[in-house]
């Protein structure tokens, strides 16, 4: 069994240029594991977010427009520098490492009719149990990720100093009202600490006046202090991942200086 888990993994690496080579074993409780140990290889053409179109069993079968019944799986977002939102999938150029399940799956990216296509290599139980090649979800292309420039200068904002609790999350600042809150739930941010220095509460995140700049997600979020019926709020752009790899435009957190 070992044998042809591995021949079946040379053949599937077959015609894939600058993909990594997959080595796959059959472990003691007889379920196929992957070599996930792949170094990390940049591949710029995969960065964003891909949705899931339809399921084939080989790539050959894919044909667009063709209607599809509801998919389990449903968008792979690709980070830079190998990460993903997901903390048990990494990638590398050609393969997606899950750490959970110890397989590495091969994408593939092809033009077809203008669009970006990626083939993915889907390893179920079929592939780690019943020891079956894998079949394919075809994904296309939703949307480009965005990077802001991070590595802004610092520039003082004294004004911005001390610690900010969230009062509200708005479409636009036009839509504030201090006297009747906009959003009904629970507020995912609460608060935000900016320390003298362009430092943040969080080592992840720095400011400079004006601007606060994530390290991890790579964003550069403008923030606005108003004087509103004598009280200082603060408008805060939220550049969530629908924002890094959706497009989308971002709302903001209002916060209230303590």
């Amino acid at each position: 069994m070992k044998t042809l888990t591995l021949v079946l993994a040379a053949a599937l690496y077959c015609g894939q240029a600058g993909a990594a080579e997959i080595k796959s074993a059959v472990n003691a409780q007889g379920r196929t594991e992957d070599d996930i140990n792949l170094p990390f290889v940049n591949d710029p053409a995969v960065l964003g977010s891909w949705k899931a179109v339809a399921f084939v069993a080989k790539p050959e079968d894919f044909k667009p427009g063709e209607a599809q019944g509801d998919l389990y799986l449903k968008e792979l977002v690709f980070l830079p520098d190998g990460k993903s939102p997901n903390g048990w999938l990494t990638w590398t150029k050609g393969a997606v490492l899950h750490h959970g399940d110890r397989t590495a799956s091969r994408y593939e990216i092809r033009k077809i009719g203008g669009a970006d296509y990626m083939f993915f290599e889907w390893k179920s139980g079929d592939y780690t149990i019943r020891h079956r090649a894998p079949e394919y979800y075809v994904l296309k292309r939703a949307a480009p990720i965005r990077i802001d420039k991070i590595d802004l200068p610092f520039k003082n904002d004294p004004r911005v100093v001390g610690e900010w609790e969230s009062v509200d999350f708005v479409e636009s600042p036009g839509n504030f009202d201090p006297a009747a809150r906009a959003w009904a739930g629970d507020l995912y941010l609460k608060k935000l600490a900016f320390l003298p220095g362009g430092k943040g509460g969080n080592p992840w995140w720095t400011w400079t006046k004006g601007v606060v700049m994530h390290q991890g997600d790579h964003t550069a979020s403008h923030y606005e202090i108003k004087k509103i019926k004598g009280a200082e709020y603060m408008f805060f752009e939220w550049k969530s991942g629908d924002y890094i790899f959706r497009g989308a435009k971002p709302f903001y957190y209002v916060l209230k200086k303590k």
